[in-house]
């Protein structure tokens, strides 16, 4: 019995060593411009993720530097691409030795970043799929290396957890950018333009409602006055990094006064008019251009006039040469465009 309890004391030690797993992290790349999805940022990520799990799981497990001379018993690669809407991290786990085997485990998120929790989450499916794969390997070989997708967020299944997801689904702070690729629900801008909703110069604020459908409120100065408008605009491709959009909607045209002043005969006259609550319908088309959490927007369309000549002198005179000429010159309406400089709010 004694020699049984020192012959296990001496070979545990070794047991463990022959289940550790050597891990190597390999080739690291991205399709996305996104700062938080750069290759570097992923590389940084996924050993975080790692060293991290590794703290609480029972998986016998060593990340080997990049540099290291000895062979590891898996590799891992990673790949970032886009899914439509969505952002696709691919991770290959293979093994260095025959019979290969391979293993691909995929995410897909909204976030163009990778949070500490998810990042942490996603490490401890890899190392438990790398633990599995290893196993696998050291039994009787078979006759052709098993390959296999796992994907780790189902499409049908929103409430998994991923890289920017909790287990409810709700999104995690991080501290990579997370707006960029279009992706927006609340615009805020500053505006410069000509008989656009907005004035002269004023500021837009829009909320999409759904990727392809925005609320969008403009108001600013014009030469008739401040001006408010509610609008909406389509968008076809939805929240795509250059997106152009339909836009319909009305501007209210407040109002205001204007003076002339003539001289006849040595004495000085002053006549008022009164410019009045002014509607005019707005079409036009423009384009958005996400600049990360900047975007960059112009439109060009017209404006039809819902009242004409829409003023009164306050004497009640008919209007004099300089009255027609501000007035024909100052009323909304025809040929309007404008550029707005903007941030994504949230």
């Amino acid at each position: 019995m004694r020699a049984s309890m020192l012959l296990a004391a001496t070979l545990l030690p070794f047991s463990a060593l022959a289940d550790t797993v050597y891990l190597q992290l390999k080739d690291v790349g991205s399709d996305v411009d996104a700062a938080g999805l750069a290759a570097a940022t992923v590389a940084e990520r996924t050993r975080y993720g790692i060293e991290e799990a590794l703290k609480t799981s029972s998986t016998q497990a060593i990340l080997m530097d990049p540099q290291h001379e000895g062979a590891p018993d898996l590799t891992l690669s990673a790949k970032v691409t886009r899914a439509g809407e969505k952002y696709r991290l691919t991770y290959l786990l293979s093994t260095t030795h025959e019979p290969v085997r391979t293993k691909t485990l995929s995410y897909e998120f909204v976030n163009p970043s990778l949070s500490d929790r998810g990042s942490v989450a996603m490490a401890q499916a890899l190392l438990s799929e790398a633990q599995k794969l290893e196993t696998a390997s050291q039994e009787t070989p078979v006759a052709a290396a098993g390959t296999e997708e796992v994907p780790l967020v189902q499409a049908d299944a929103p409430a998994a957890e991923g890289p920017g997801q909790d287990s409810t689904g709700r999104e995690l702070e991080s501290e990579a950018p997370r707006r960029g690729g279009g992706r927006t629900n609340l615009d805020l801008g500053l505006a410069l333009g000509f008989n656009s909703p907005s004035g002269i110069f004023g500021g837009e604020l829009e909320f999409r409602v759904v990727p392809k459908l925005g609320l969008n409120l403009s108001a600013g100065t014009g030469a008739w006055g401040f001006r408010v408008g509610p609008l909406a605009r389509l968008y076809p491709l939805g929240e795509a990094r250059t997106s152009p959009f339909l836009e319909a909607g009305m501007s209210f045209n407040m109002g205001t006064k204007s003076t002339s002043t003539l001289t006849f005969d040595g004495e000085t006259e002053e006549f008022t008019t009164e410019k009045l609550l002014t509607p005019v319908a707005t079409l036009a088309v423009g384009m958005r251009q996400s600049m990360g959490p900047m975007y960059l927007g112009l439109r060009v369309g017209w404006g039809f006039r819902l009242r004409e000549d829409n003023w009164r002198t306050s004497d009640g005179r008919d209007p004099n040469l300089f009255d027609a000429l501000d007035i024909g010159t100052s009323q909304h309406g025809g040929f309007l465009c404008s550029v707005t400089l903007g941030v994504s709010v949230f």
